[in-house]
């Protein structure tokens, strides 16, 4: 679908199947997208990088002694408190990523972000299995985990039932939890800035299709790796031979006992203060923790080998946050300043407005970034975030009634809904609009659970969306029948196009709609390779999730 649109950017898809203001529309909502990701990125990577230092950092920030401003949401008052905080160990780490990065970006663009790209790529992969070894050697080997998983309980079910997560004070993870999450992060991954180049830089549409596809499950392969390598290290830190509670260090110690307090029957009858202590370590713990273990076992393996995971993990993050600031200082140079503010200007103009766009969008997600309480609500505003706009490409896609009134309608629908669920939950629980389930009770003020968040945005977008598209007027036919041709007409090898969403000359012949009898539906019929690739593709999830499971069951 993204090669046959023969687009540069997302951006050319909303102006040619919509219109120019939706085009500034997803620009400013792409730019977005990128601040949030670059903001999630920074946070991860300074946490991690704190704890491969073996927190040297948070001593070093303690002796600094730097304070900044800091707005707080104050979920009660419903307003922002700006107060003042030390600077922490991880964000000197963040900082000092940040500048690494912002520079090489402006002054190589996307090529030097290609470069780092693929080298952090292969160390990525490299680094996911590299610990697992060696963890599982501390516990006992494998086959370990299961005689202590009583240390946590609930660690190795494949979803958290109910019970445990009322145990845990967390929120089950249950069938229709992992549905919505699933349709929302279908919903925003095909929106993010940098998916179109990613699916439409293949010389042919299976090219494009394949690597997108074989690296998504290449990274969920990494992703169990991931996974048991966390659960092995919190038999680890958590068990009697615990390094934390073997350790000279007083500090280490205390870590101890609040992880082993978190885990305990107990913990639910502590004051309030106490509680709010142990969870705010036990959460810094859960975000440090592939990085502590790095730092305690891979200097016994070979000497280097931390400078090597440090180098790997800032490669990483260096790469990913500096093409998300090209992408979306691109969106705002060419499809909001250039066609809207400021035209025919030089090429050099644009350019260092580019540049001075990126560093905005940077500054702006290091200010996201103080937000985030932990890597788990980084990851949700991360999953989130796409959706309310991505849900106009999908329709936009399928259905020729879907109009430009309706991506307004739904965008914006979708974001006033998020905002409503988010930060005042408490006032939709008193007005008994919604059912009680919907809301975590036991605290305050009032919450409504992410699963119920997500459900209530996306269902708002979409029926709002579609009641639009019915009560206003199609698009014009020629537009229509312009985007519909270039969807249905695959791409040829080595094919030239003067202008994105455009057709080469004499290119293939349309394909078959699957409804050839409906006038608004535009799903094409699938070939026999699409077929395959599908059924494959579902087979390699069921794998995936056997041997987790099978893993679980056996270590």
């Amino acid at each position: 679908i993204m090669r046959r649109m023969r687009a540069l950017t997302t951006a050319d898809f909303f102006e040619t199947r919509f219109n120019v203001p939706t085009a500034v529309l997803y620009s400013f909502y792409g730019i977005a997208i990128s601040i949030t990701f670059i903001a999630g990125g920074l946070f991860g990577t300074g946490k991690m990088v704190d704890a491969l230092t073996g927190n040297e950092l948070d001593r070093m920030a303690i002796q600094a002694n730097i304070m900044v401003p800091a707005a707080e949401w104050d979920a009660t008052q419903k307003t922002f408190k700006i107060t003042e905080r030390r600077l922490q160990g991880y964000e000197y780490a963040i900082l000092a990523v940040t500048v690494m990065f912002v520079i090489y970006g402006m002054a190589g663009g996307l090529g030097a972000a290609i470069i780092t790209d693929f080298i952090q790529g292969i160390l990525t992969i490299v680094f996911s299995f590299l610990l697992l070894p060696f963890v599982f050697y501390e516990i006992g080997g494998f086959g370990k985990l299961h005689p202590q998983a009583d240390l946590k309980q609930g660690m190795l079910d494949l979803i958290a039932s109910p019970e445990v997560a009322a145990t845990l004070g967390s929120e089950p993870i249950t069938p229709f939890y992992v549905f919505m999450l699933s349709v929302t992060a279908l919903a925003g991954i095909v929106i993010q800035p940098h998916i179109m180049g990613v699916c439409g830089a293949g010389k042919t549409e299976f090219e494009g299709r394949f690597g997108f596809t074989v690296g998504n499950f290449l990274k969920r392969f990494c992703t169990v790796a991931w996974t048991f390598t966390g659960l092995a290290c919190i038999i680890w830190y958590m068990g009697d031979s615990s390094p934390l509670k073997t350790s000279p260090d007083p500090a280490d110690q205390a870590i101890y006992q609040s992880l082993v307090m978190r885990a305990s029957p107990e913990f639910h009858q502590l004051p309030a203060e106490e509680k709010e202590k142990i969870e705010k370590t036990d959460r810094n713990f859960a975000d440090q923790l592939f990085g502590m273990a790095a730092h305690d076992i891979l200097p016994r393996i070979a000497p280097g080998l931390i400078g090597l995971l440090l180098a790997s993990l800032l490669a990483a993050v260096m790469s990913t946050s500096d093409a998300q600031m090209i992408i979306s200082s691109g969106l705002f140079t060419e499809n909001i300043y250039k066609k809207s503010l400021v035209k025919n200007r030089s090429q050099r103009h644009y350019l260092w407005v580019g540049r001075i766009a990126g560093l905005v969008i940077v500054i702006l997600a290091l200010i996201l970034q103080t937000t985030f309480t932990d890597i788990i609500a980084a990851l949700k505003v991360i999953v989130k975030t796409p959706a309310c706009i991505g849900i106009s490409l999908w329709f936009g896609i399928v259905w020729r009634r879907w109009n430009v009134i309706s991506v307004w309608v739904s965008t914006v629908t979708g974001i006033l809904a998020w905002i409503v669920v988010a930060f005042y939950p408490d006032w939709l629980h008193q007005s008994g609009m919604l059912p009680e389930f919907m809301f975590k009770t036991d605290v305050k003020p009032v919450k409504m659970w992410d699963v119920w968040q997500m459900f209530s945005f996306m269902s708002l977008a979409i029926v709002s969306g579609i009641i639009a598209s019915f009560l206003t007027p199609r698009q014009s036919q020629e537009k229509l029948d312009h985007f519909y041709n270039l969807m249905h007409t695959p791409v040829k090898l080595n094919e030239v196009i003067e202008s994105p969403c455009t057709l080469p000359e004499n290119p293939e012949p349309v394909g078959k709609k699957l409804f050839p009898n409906s006038k608004d539906i535009e799903i094409p019929r699938p070939t026999f390779e699409d077929l395959w690739g599908f059924i494959l593709s579902w087979c390699a999830v069921g794998a995936i999730i056997w041997l987790t499971k099978y893993l679980a069951a056996v270590a």
